[in-house]
């Protein structure tokens, strides 16, 4: 796309000690030299870091803009495929590893902070001094199949055939024997599942609670402020849809048994929608736990989870009637005041806030736009177009204004955004959070966000993307909430950032990262 196109929708303005990079340049700062690898950030905690998460969502951004960064990232991620159980780094055969960190980053030692991260990480999780291969994710290897099936489709099949070294023995095994491999581990997880869902449960003791993105010790918590269950498996709601588009994948791949695969993705579909729909709210929990006795109990606190299911395959097989109960329980929810605010929408609703009781950074308080992004592109899918666009607005707006690619906002209860930048008019008051994380301002799936909406915005089908549809429910949907929400424009003036934005700058209480 020439340079000239993308400042006329996001310029580069300075600021006195600081500038917005395009996002162009914001997504070279998090690839590597050869062009393979994503980082998570450029920032202090994950610079150099593989996070394979994370770099699947910057390919299904980019899928369309970048098909060789995305080729690239599938590759690399195959390349730490497990090869045999290993209960220290949570390592099995033929799942896709959460995080790869090594000492040397593009041929040069990491520096201090990053040398200390890996070596406190590389000794609870089975590193050695050179690197570490982490694999505490159940959600990264159907994402990988999901990512492989849509580059394939897209730009072809060829690229199943290239061969891939794997990290952990040296063996070369074509792409696709990678993928077979993927999806012989999602089948026997959901055969040996007793709720028929992907489950996760930690088998190092010094590994994460949760092996999902929101992997913060405290998100699985109850309505009552009880910590789901640990010592059983939990499902997460989100995971499924991306199961669910994993089995479709391998039919489409042809990889696998297809009638196997069909009624894998039936019978995550169905569980899905009677274990996890809740009839009286018109909403979906966000999972499910054990309790002490083994009987399935529902994680029924509200967050914003169940909307990443709009941007999946979960609902288009359904009858009409059934597909728009389930949508517009999630859409009609995630527009409500306990989840919208001016940059996007909150982890979890405003009103299980005191569920936890301090501001946990995937929580009540806290809006990624990751998140955020995930759920317009879903709304877009399921013929939301201008609500997609509302949520893109605050998106671009928020980032112009902070000057920040960030990992995540805290918004009060007010709906009031806190930032340091130190540009904008701001108020004299300081805040102190009583909250242990301070957001990553590089964040690569934030850059690869802003740059998807970007070159969106420039493309010349976009008034067709836009356009509502006059009839159907969605239409009448869309007219009724955005009669109810406040409408944000996009812009680029400073002034009017600056007084949607003001600057209220914080403090964060000192609690420990539970993370890191």
């Amino acid at each position: 796309m020439p340079m000239k196109q993308v400042t006329d929708i996001f310029p580069h303005i300075p600021r006195p000690h600081e500038a917005l990079p395009l996002p162009a340049l914001a997504l070279r700062a998090v690839t590597s030299k050869n062009g393979k690898m994503i980082y998570a950030s450029s920032d202090r905690l994950y610079k150099g870091a593989f996070f394979t998460r994370d770099a699947l969502e910057v390919a299904e951004d980019l899928m369309a803009l970048k098909p060789r960064l995305c080729a690239n990232i599938l590759l690399s991620a195959a390349s730490f495929s497990g090869i045999k159980r290993h209960d220290e780094s949570e390592e099995e055969y033929g799942k896709l590893s959460h995080e790869y960190r090594s000492t040397l980053v593009d041929g040069k030692p990491v520096d201090n902070t990053s040398l200390d991260i890996f070596n406190r990480l590389s000794f609870k999780w089975g590193g050695d001094d050179k690197r570490m291969i982490y694999y505490g994710a159940v959600d990264t290897t159907p994402h990988f199949l999901r990512t492989l099936g849509t580059y394939c489709r897209i730009h072809g099949s060829k690229l199943l055939q290239t061969p891939v070294r794997l990290e952990q023995n040296g063996e070369v095994i074509p792409l696709q024997e990678v993928a077979e491999r993927a999806l012989g581990w999602i089948q026997n997880e959901l055969e040996s599942s007793k709720s028929g869902l992907l489950e996760f449960k930690r088998r190092n003791p010094s590994s994460f609670l949760n092996h999902v993105w929101k992997d913060s010790d405290e998100f699985y918590v109850h309505e009552d402020g009880q910590l789901a269950n640990h010592n059983a498996p939990i499902a997460s709601i989100e995971v499924q849809g991306l199961v669910y588009d994993a089995l479709l994948a391998a039919i489409e791949l042809g990889i696998g048994n297809k009638d196997s695969c069909m009624g894998a993705a039936k019978q995550v579909q169905q569980k899905l929608f009677s274990l996890l729909w809740e009839e009286d709210r018109q909403y979906f929990a966000l999972g499910l736990d054990y309790q002490q006795d083994n009987k399935i109990r529902t994680i029924a606190t509200e967050t914003a989870n169940p909307a990443g299911l709009l941007d999946t395959s979960i609902f288009s097989n359904l009858q009409e009637a059934d597909q728009q109960k389930y949508v517009t329980g999630i859409v009609k929810k995630i527009f409500d005041k306990n989840f919208l605010t001016s940059v996007g929408i909150r982890s979890r609703s405003l009103a299980a806030a005191s569920v936890i009781p301090f501001w946990d950074y995937h929580g009540s308080f806290a809006s990624w736009p990751k998140e955020t992004y995930d759920i317009a592109k879903g709304l877009r899918r399921q013929g939301f177009a201008t609500l997609s666009e509302q949520l893109e607005n605050r998106l671009l707006n928020v980032i112009l204004k902070t000057r920040e690619y960030a990992e995540f906002f805290y918004v009060d209860e007010h709906g009031r955004t806190l930032t340091h930048a130190p540009q904008a008019r701001h108020h004299e008051m300081v805040l102190t959070i009583d909250s242990p994380n301070a957001p990553e301002t590089i964040q690569a799936w934030t850059v690869s966000a802003i740059y998807a909406i970007t070159a969106t915005r420039m493309s010349s089908s976009l008034k067709l993307r836009k356009k509502l549809a006059t009839t159907g429910w969605q239409a009448v949907l869309e007219r009724k909430i955005l009669a109810q929400i406040p409408l944000v424009n996009r812009t680029i003036n400073p002034f009017t950032l600056a007084a949607q934005y003001p600057t209220y700058k914080y403090n964060l209480s000192g609690r420990k990262n539970i993370s890191y």
